[in-house]
């Protein structure tokens, strides 16, 4: 039978509709059937979008008689749905399901399910696998040991091509994008590696040695998984082999695996940036496991809010008295427009540095660009505004705004821009600059440039 290539939307409707009836009406016969149509990626982008209870359904009707299928859908499913599927398992099912996984996507999987039940589900996987796993979860979360699997095909330097294309054979249940690669060795030290294509076209008796590839690009089992990312998207990589201190390969990381780790690292930043953590995807069914994620990045806006207020009641009380009303009409707008501006820069920064990191020089440059960006924006503002205020409270009121837009936009930039790169030099991710803690100190500058401004020209014209 055909599988069936979901590529447009009503496609995916059409499975989604068919998928649901069938589930509805316990219709086993018609649930087989469209797994046996459809790849399980799509199977179960359709079962994200289901009632939850229809996913469970599916899974345990699939894991009777289409276990292999029923893995691949599951570790395609959204980490938030992983998660609620855990407790409607038992053990022996879910090692049934990891028994069909690589070693990669076993120890991917298990970072799910709470730390006793790893060691269960550890326990039940062939034994020879077991050291693998142990292994891999055994190196630094975030490293490039930990999304490695170590199913890859190694062999000395003086092998031949006839003895590589026997081993070949022989890893029939290997991914074959596993397999793209063989990797050259000289005392156990990679040295090079030859791929599938060399291996076709050279004679049988040739050795491995001979022919091999040296420009290997390896990276170092402890190495961060964003620059093993940067690495392979620089280099155009499918597979990179992975070593340790003394050079051995331990295993390799493919371009799939790579491309979870930036959707991982996207949606990691973009969490960041509202204010929030990916982990809040874990508990969404938990309101009160929300709020506490929540809570920390709002008392930060609330701290910065609470301290503008306490400035405008200040000033409103003891220093503007009758005149407050009209001086504090253009307090929201320029605020707003410093925490867009800020936001903006502090955006634009941290997507820079989440791909290298920025010397003094480079840091400089971008730092005066920005200031120069935020200048030319308040300018703009400023006189759109300045005729506003020009209108309602004469030209001290207008050059009072036009001054306050300019210098509170050009220092939001600025703000925007040296907090990211500080981030990144004390070892915090720079995505963090761009949430409510910039926003709120965005808010801050606004109010005190836009009072000390008025202190300033109150003394020469009518505000």
């Amino acid at each position: 039978m055909d599988i069936i290539q979901v590529s447009t939307p009503e496609q995916w409707e059409r499975l989604r509709d068919a998928l649901q009836s069938a589930l509805e009406r316990d219709d086993r016969v018609s649930l087989l059937r469209l797994a046996h149509e459809n790849y399980p990626e799509d199977f179960a982008s359709v079962l994200d979008t289901l009632d939850f209870d229809l996913v469970v359904s599916a899974v345990r009707t699939l894991l009777l008689s289409e276990i292999s299928y029923c893995a691949e859908a599951l570790i395609s499913l959204d980490t938030s749905t992983l998660a609620r599927i855990y407790p409607f398992l038992k053990i022996p099912e879910w090692a049934i399901v990891l028994n069909e996984l690589s070693d990669d996507d076993v120890v991917w999987l298990l970072e799910l399910f709470p730390e006793p039940a790893r060691e269960q589900l550890v326990a039940r996987i062939p034994e020879e696998e077991q050291n693998d796993v142990r292994q891999l979860m055994n190196y630094p979360e975030d490293s490039a040991g930990r999304i490695m699997t170590t199913e890859f095909l190694a062999l000395d330097e003086n092998q031949t091509v006839e003895h590589a294309i026997e081993q070949i054979r022989g890893s029939r249940d290997l991914d074959p994008i596993n397999l793209m690669f063989v990797y050259v060795t000289r005392n156990k030290e990679l040295v090079g590696q030859v791929s599938l294509r060399q291996l076709l076209l050279q004679k049988r008796p040739a050795k491995l040695g001979s022919f091999m590839r040296t420009d290997v690009i390896p990276v170092h089992v402890n190495l961060d998984q964003e620059e093993v990312a940067e690495i392979v998207s620089k280099h155009d990589e499918v597979t990179v082999p992975v070593i340790d201190d003394n050079n051995h390969v331990r295993g390799i990381i493919t371009v799939d695996d790579v491309l979870d780790v930036i959707q991982e690292e996207s949606e990691e930043d973009l969490y960041q940036m509202i204010g929030t953590s990916d982990e809040e995807l874990l508990v969404r069914d938990k309101t009160f496991k929300i709020v506490s994620l929540r809570l920390p990045w709002i008392m930060a806006s609330f701290a910065g809010s609470l301290l503008v207020v306490m400035i405008m009641r200040f000033t409103e009380r003891d220093v503007f008295g009758e005149d407050a009303a009209r001086i504090f009409t253009f307090v929201p707008m320029i605020s707003a427009m410093g925490g867009n501006v800020g936001v903006q820069s502090s955006t634009i920064m941290a997507r820079l540095l989440s791909n290298h990191s920025l010397n003094f020089r480079e840091a400089r440059t971008s730092t005066i660009k920005e200031a120069k960006v935020g200048l030319s924006l308040g300018v703009v503002c400023g006189f759109m505004i300045g005729f506003f205020a020009l209108y309602w409270g004469g030209l001290g009121m207008m050059l009072t705004v036009l001054t306050a837009m300019m210098c509170t936009l050009t220092a939001a930039a600025i703000t925007g821009t040296v907090i990211p790169i500080a981030m990144k030099r004390i070892g915090f991710d720079p995505a963090l600059a761009t949430g409510p803690f910039v926003t709120s100190f965005n808010d801050f500058i606004a109010v005190c440039v836009y009072f000390s401004i008025v202190f300033v020209l109150r003394d020469y014209f009518t505000i």
